[in-house]
């Protein structure tokens, strides 16, 4: 931990980490509910989460690694117990192949592990393009993503915990914007989703007296 009864967390992506949605006219971030989800559940620990997020942001040509790196080397570092990270997803929009997208992603994984905090990696969340090539490709980076194995490193499925394409059609209006981000009901839904997991593995790894 990163000081007694603290459990810092770091949030880093682009929109779907930003909460983005209305065209960017507003954004309701799934920290939110994570935030609340946590606090619930671990009452003891003062939960302090932080944001790192650009929408549009790309792994390959963005600026991923420099926004990653303040957190964790130099005079701005701070020291976190987990980042939950998602990324790739504007990458698969921009034609990159699933390969070199999860090339990145490890380099930008290993920078949060060398700085002592522990991976929650988000799968990559579905649009409404469910073309067999989008689909095709989408499903490659998140195996990729899902059957990675490190030490400290965990993974949310949060593509299979709310889906686009298999979500009741009514659901689906509320929950989803654009057919790429979600609505504020959505951004919880989210929340809600990498809470479960995350107290999943604290619970199981430690236990709530060891977090």
């Amino acid at each position: 931990m990163t000081a007694l009864n603290d459990l810092r967390i770091l949030c880093f992506g682009a929109s779907i980490t930003a909460g983005f949605y209305s065209f960017g006219l507003n954004h309701h971030p799934y920290a939110n509910r994570l935030t609340q989800r946590l606090q619930g559940s671990l009452p003891s620990l003062k939960i302090a989460i932080d944001i790192g997020a650009l929408s549009g942001d790309r792994v390959i040509g963005g600026e991923y690694l420099q926004r990653l790196r303040p957190h964790f080397e130099g005079d701005t570092a701070k020291k976190y117990d987990w980042v939950i990270f998602q990324g790739g997803g504007n990458d698969l929009g921009w034609g990159k192949e699933p390969t070199a997208i999860y090339d990145e992603l490890k380099k930008l994984w290993k920078i949060c592990l060398d700085g002592g905090a522990k991976v929650m990696a988000l799968t990559v969340t579905e649009t409404s393009d469910q073309s067999r090539q989008t689909r095709a490709r989408y499903d490659q980076l998140n195996e990729s993503i899902k059957n990675h194995r490190e030490e400290n490193y965990f993974v949310a499925d949060v593509c299979r915990e709310v889906p686009y394409a298999a979500m009741d059609p009514e659901l689906r209006r509320r929950v989803w914007d654009d057919g790429l981000h979600f609505k504020r009901a959505g951004y919880d839904m989210l929340g809600d989703a990498i809470a479960d997991r995350l107290l999943e593995v604290l619970q199981e790894r430690h236990g709530q007296e060891k977090l």
